[in-house]
């Protein structure tokens, strides 16, 4: 095992060490999406036809959880190390920043597979959903969705300095995500205008992409077309990132 690895091991164990430490900020990533998705499923299952029917909205709260926590939790505080000199510190260490970037990605990528589990138990046993035949696919897709995801949210917050900066794009970017995905209103049901806002979201991509899987249909090209663009325009964004010097301020 080389330097690199046992670093990165290191510093994804001290991050999970410091995050179970504050409840605080733990415990609503844990618990409040199977929280909330037992609200979400108990008032959903009242208005389907049957529990066969409501597993369609499975994979839809998935994505969504997906987004709460890959992206708005975890770039929250990628944005709040960086304006508290954490990664100015480290940058004096050993420790390289691709090393850094890649522990957030770890530690993002386990809170959405607990989530996953989470979610997938509770509808098994306490609402006895029938789950989909394809349980292998979906998880694949899943933890492929988050890394994306994951992928996204470094690019993106990347550029802010600090949380004043990130908190109003984040704020947008939530309701964008909400209204502009096909997860309330139905896009046929939109305006013209308002459908081409939601065919550049890469979350209404994700969630045909895992409902598609979730019932075992073939997939969609336009779907992973788009998923690939935001992927290689994300690689750009940390490209444009790393050539451009840390702010010493």
């Amino acid at each position: 095992m080389n330097l690199s690895t046992k670093a990165i091991r290191k510093q994804v164990w001290v991050d999970l060490l410091i995050f179970f430490r504050e409840p605080f900020f733990a415990l609503p990533i844990l618990f409040l999406p199977g929280l909330f998705f037992v609200v979400y499923a108990g008032a959903m299952a009242k208005s389907a036809a049957s529990m066969e029917g409501f597993g369609q909205y499975i994979p839809i709260y998935m994505v969504l959880v997906v987004f709460l926590t890959v992206f708005f939790n975890i770039g929250m505080q990628y944005v709040t190390d960086k304006q508290s000199g954490i990664f100015k510190r480290l940058l004096l260490s050993p420790v390289r920043l691709s090393n850094l970037v890649l522990t957030y990605a770890i530690k993002g990528m386990l809170i959405s597979v607990l989530g996953f589990i989470e979610m997938i138990a509770i509808a098994a046993l306490v609402f006895r959903i029938p789950l989909s035949e394809h349980m292998p696919a979906v998880f694949l897709a899943f933890v492929i969705i988050a890394a994306v995801m994951m992928l996204i949210s470094l690019s993106l917050h990347g550029f802010f300095k600090n949380t004043r900066q990130q908190m109003p794009v984040a704020i947008i970017g939530f309701q964008y995500v909400l209204f502009a995905s096909g997860m309330i209103l139905p896009v046929e049901q939109m305006p013209k205008i308002l459908q081409y806002l939601v065919y550049i979201n890469p979350v209404y991509h994700m969630n045909l992409v895992l409902l598609r899987v979730w019932f075992g249909r073939p997939q969609n090209w336009v779907n992973l077309l788009a998923l690939a663009a935001w992927v290689a325009l994300s690689l750009v964004f940390l490209w444009i990132q790393k050539r451009r010097p840390m702010d010493r301020s």
